[in-house]
């Protein structure tokens, strides 16, 4: 066995208890047993081999790691071609291709080793192809397709594509396609000044180039930065080049793989081992452009409940009804805000999903009941894998309804995980979805608020995964695990949303997730699995959020401390810190770690997680206006810094920096014992969040970087409203929301509504805008608003950053101060004027 799988397989097995051991290398046994017994060809049903074939390949499967696998030759030609309404049909020496344009900036390239191209399914993309008259010209050397915004050339021997913006230098010169016995294969020359993003979870720094990655899911049991696969497959790649941005959507769920400039410095390679080779090629002129069609293509999440976007605390487990109590109990009397606690799997009977251990959670609705008095939601988890168990009556009506995958021969597959022996349901199949889905009533009638799917890869102790004969039914299409494997999580969050929309149906249910697929984002939320408690995953956690924002699943977070180990109470504090301007903001830890609660680590510790908890409650209508543009654009509520100045090479690979929404700049310190740090500024105008000091954007800078200080910047013009400190989103506040005005020139959005129901669908919301104008000295704000939404907030007044207010008009009429705060009407103003006389910096 190679080292990598013996260590692989050794941290499978260490967190199983001692008597699952045996079962556990069993099972990996008989998953390559499975493996060497049938013959899976690329776009061919599994078909079992001879006996003496299966021995054979049987010892390769318990021992073998990775082939490193090779291109083959690229020296296609064109055979024939023919004309498509909107694009190309070409008949190639390997088999056949399709160019079409799908929309004015997307393409669509498709390519099999043998025609005609299978009918086309996606569960990445939602849109139907556009009609958009494209041009096509099919007659001499060079064919092409061509609409306002792209353009796609193909030469004809050797076969080649050129494709880049319409108005623009080429973007992808001399793309090739090639096929071998096992694998579809795309090469392309490497631009000298192209840089890569996205490609999802990867436990790998912002700027991609130069590294390899395969496409599949895994669940790696604990990882260390580098390595690869994660829990997700999300084959989008962003790429910025010369002054232009495009996008690769791979859209295959079958393992595959892409190296950037790793094996050879000038071009890239992609490999996928399905029948079928996918792109959709996407073109804008900022990376921010293209994030927004590609989820327009994949689609973008629903607003989530406002509670969600608080803080949450977890372990692995509060393993009783008293101690989750307790815990509640602990952040109300310390006066730490907190809207979730969280169930992990512990308080199933024997791990049984859509249970209750009745010894240790005697009264499920009372519990639920006593933590929502005092404003906390319970969010429990729920894996995949549902136990071996005749009398298990999930399991019972699982076998009668035959919703369980199942081996070529009819046989249920099942392997061990943490009940033991499991079956696992066939999620690509809508009956056993609309199954699951209702699997949630008894839970959600106790009051359960939200809910993990965890184990989703989906995991089985003792090997990556289940044997690749095992069969799906994929939509009714038919397939294997090598299809399937990829789609499992995102399809099995796809039950528990939709089954959640039919229990709650007036309500927004919140999912999150540890797999998913392209597109995932429509069903869940997730974060970046079981990290470690040390200094290189703190490192990692901003590149691997913003990578994951820029692939579309941008409601994500990390595991606030790492779940796997001990922080010191620097590490801690430093996380805790920095979790606070990411959008999932959780603390969670693994079993016979030592306690991880923020007052577990010194008084110190305690107030930082204090003050920082504070910020982030009094952030929410900002953070939450930010979650409503994603859901309307796509853009990540993370962005890098690439994002404000894609035209200087120096904010191409920063991803110790990020920006939270359109106007904050977070700036944490990610290494042990640093007080201080340089800070790179975007062009314009920006605020130091906590002295008010205005600084010139466009350089670098150092900043003081206490323990109890992120540095934190504003940008001149923004108007950033401020709630007041709540120790859950639902608890009625003292006082009312706050606009804090840095004089500047800008524009600002707050949205608002009911944070619980669907009701913002039907214009229950309310949109503010403001637009800030500095003049010498005078700052202008002029305001307008949308939406039938009124909220209940009592008197709201506005804080000027930047001078001291010396006069103020309300629509022509002098308005009043109270402590150097404007108080602002109740009613709907229009324009504010602010006379300035001095500035305190």
């Amino acid at each position: 066995m190679s080292i990598r799988n013996l260590l692989e397989t050794w941290r499978k097995v260490r967190r199983v208890r001692p008597g699952d051991v045996a079962r556990v290398l069993r099972y990996r046994l008989r998953w390559a047993w499975a493996q060497a017994r049938y013959d899976l060809r690329p776009g061919m049903p599994a078909q079992p081999c001879s006996l003496g074939a299966a021995l054979s390949r049987f010892p390769r499967w318990v021992w073998g790691g990775e082939r490193r696998r090779l291109p083959p030759p690229f020296n296609d030609a064109i055979l024939a071609v023919s004309v498509l309404p909107q694009g190309l049909s070409l008949d190639i020496g390997q088999g056949c291709m399709t160019i079409e344009a799908v929309d004015e900036p997307i393409v669509r390239v498709r390519a099999a080793r043998q025609a005609p191209l299978p009918p086309f399914f996606s569960y990445a993309t939602l849109r139907e192809p556009q009609t958009v008259g494209a041009v096509v010209e099919a007659s001499g050397t060079l064919l092409s397709v061509r609409t306002a915004q792209v353009a796609v050339t193909v030469r004809r021997e050797p076969m080649s594509l050129v494709v880049g913006a319409a108005d623009g230098d080429p973007l992808l010169a001399g793309l090739l396609v090639a096929w071998d016995d096992d694998n579809g294969w795309v090469r392309c020359p490497l631009a000298g000044g192209a840089q890569f993003y996205g490609l999802g979870e990867r436990a790998a720094p912002l700027a991609l180039r130069g590294r390899r990655f395969r496409l599949t899911t895994r669940d790696p049991e604990g990882y260390r930065p580098g390595d690869d696969p994660l829990y997700m497959n999300i084959p989008f790649l962003l790429v910025w080049q010369g002054e232009r941005a495009y996008g690769l959507l791979f859209d295959s769920t079958y393992e595959g793989e892409i190296d950037l400039g790793h094996t050879h410095t000038g071009e890239w390679f992609y490999r996928t081992s399905g029948p079928e080779i996918r792109i959709d090629i996407i073109v804008g002129d900022s990376l921010a452009e293209v994030v927004q069609r590609y989820t327009g293509q994949t689609g973008r999440m629903s607003l989530p409940p406002l509670w969600a976007l608080g803080y949450h605390q977890s372990r692995w487990s509060y393993e009783s009804a008293a101690r989750v109590e307790a815990i509640a109990g602990e952040f109300r009397a310390r006066l730490l805000p907190c809207d979730a606690i969280h169930l992990d799997i512990d308080y199933m009977e024997g791990f049984r999903c859509f249970t209750w251990n009745r010894e240790t959670f005697p009264d499920p609705p009372g519990l639920v009941a006593a933590l929502r008095r005092q404003g906390f939601k319970a969010v429990a988890m729920i894996d995949p894998g549902i136990k071996v168990d005749a009398g298990y009556a999930v399991c019972a009506d699982g076998l009668a309804q035959g919703v369980f995958l199942k081996m070529p021969d009819g046989s249920p597959v099942h392997g061990p995980v943490w009940p033991g022996e499991c079956y696992f349901p066939d999620f690509t199949r809508p009956a056993v979805r609309r199954w699951w889905g209702g699997l949630y009533e008894d839970l959600t009638a106790a009051g359960v608020a939200g809910f993990w799917n965890d184990m989703n890869e989906p995991a089985v102790f003792g090997s990556p995964s289940l044997p690749n004969a095992v069969q799906y039914d994929l939509e009714g299409r038919g397939g294997d695990h090598r299809e399937g494997r990829s789609a499992y999580g995102m399809q099995m969050v796809r039950a528990t949303y939709e089954g959640l929309g039919r229990l709650r149906p007036r309500e927004r249910n919140w999912v999150f997730t540890r797999s998913g697929y392209a597109g995932v984002q429509r069903y869940a939320s997730g974060w970046t699995g079981d990290n470690a408690s040390t200094w290189d995953h703190l490192r990692l956690t901003p590149a691997m959020l913003l990578n994951l924002g820029l692939s579309g699943l941008a409601f994500t977070g990390s595991d606030v401390g790492g779940f796997d180990g001990e922080p010191s109470p620097e590490l801690f504090a430093r996380w805790f810190s920095l979790a606070a301007f990411t959008p999932f903001y959780r603390t969670h830890a693994a079993k016979h770690t030592p306690p991880q609660e923020p007052w577990s680590f010194g008084p110190e510790v305690e107030a930082i997680a204090r003050a920082y908890l504070g910020w982030r409650y009094r952030l929410l209508p900002y953070l939450y206006t930010a979650f409503w543009q994603c859901s309307q654009s796509g853009l990540p509520i993370m962005r890098p810094l690439v994002f404000a100045c894609a035209a200087k090479a120096a904010f191409r690979e920063v991803d110790d920096q990020w920006l939270l929404g359109d106007h904050l700049l977070v700036s944490p310190v990610l290494e042990a014992g640093v007080v201080e740090r340089t800070v790179l500024l975007p062009p314009g105008d920006w605020y130091d969040f906590w002295t008010d000091e205005r600084l010139v954007g466009g350089r670098s800078l150092r900043r003081a970087a206490p323990l109890s200080t992120v540095p934190l910047h504003v940008a001149a013009g923004t108007v950033l409203p401020l709630a007041p400190i709540r120790q859950y989103v639902e608890e009625q506040a003292e006082s009312g929301l706050e606009l804090h005005v840095y004089a500047g020139s800008g524009r600002s959005w707050l949205y608002e509504d009911d944070g619980r129901s669907l009701d913002y669908r039907e214009g229950a919301f309310r949109l503010t805008s403001f637009a800030v104008q500095e003049t010498g000295d005078r700052v202008d704000i002029y305001r307008s608003e949308e939406g039938q939404f009124i909220p209940s907030d009592s008197e709201t007044t506005l804080v000027l950053h930047g001078g001291t207010v010396a006069e103020v008009q309300i629509d022509g009429q002098t308005g009043s101060l109270t402590a150097g705060k404007v108080v602002l009407p109740a009613m709907g103003w229009r324009h504010l004027r602010i006379f300035v006389t001095a500035s305190p910096i």
